[in-house]
């Protein structure tokens, strides 16, 4: 399979591949948030669509994916500092309003990166929130992950983790960079993983 892919060439990738599961592929909304006075500007892919997760709209389906652009300005001081702190860039997502959870979620972000970008699956570590046990069965049980590669993530900032590859050392953020899957019913998982 191909192992170099273009920006122009994941987008349309990834939203293809959303749409093949019944999401609705949705326009970047503006920068600047509409009827919304909590943000300046849209600093993430779910930001535009907090009205759809607390009910307020009713969104024009119950599968959506974006590839939302984004700007962050919390950490602007770091911005030409070091490779991963951007002020603008665009994140992809698919979101489920009530409609399909983490089975759902975490088999098509492995199926995505695994079938479709070709990647390697001894390559990748998924991660789950905390200490959420569901989640881990659906990767080890289910997607057939060794448990001892999943990472558990808590809600405080992350270090970066030194991984032999190779011979060689790398780092890997355990917060990480390609976040595929984000669905809501009542909460967020994430289906995230990172390469080594």
């Amino acid at each position: 399979m191909k192992k170099s892919y273009g920006v122009n060439e994941l987008r349309r990738m990834y939203l293809e591949f959303f749409e093949s599961k019944g999401h609705l592929a949705m326009k970047s909304f503006s920068l600047v948030p509409h009827n919304d006075n909590s943000l300046l500007l849209i600093n993430a892919g779910m930001a535009p669509l907090k009205p759809y997760f607390t009910g307020q709209e009713v969104p024009p389906r119950r599968r959506v994916t974006t590839c939302q652009k984004c700007v962050r300005t919390g950490d602007i001081e770091n911005v030409g500092k070091t490779a991963r702190h951007l002020t603008f860039f665009e994140m992809l997502g698919n979101f489920s309003f009530g409609d399909y959870f983490k089975h759902e979620a975490i088999a098509w972000s492995w199926e995505f990166l695994t079938e479709v970008l070709g990647l390697e699956k001894d390559r990748l570590y998924p991660s789950i929130y905390g200490e959420d046990d569901e989640a881990f069965d659906i990767w080890t049980k289910e997607v057939g992950v060794p448990g001892e590669i999943v990472l558990h993530v808590s809600t405080e900032i992350q270090r970066p983790v030194s991984v032999t590859t190779s011979g060689s050392m790398a780092q890997v953020l355990a917060v990480l960079a390609l976040r595929f899957t984000t669905t809501a019913v009542r909460s967020t998982a994430v289906a995230s993983l990172i390469v080594r």
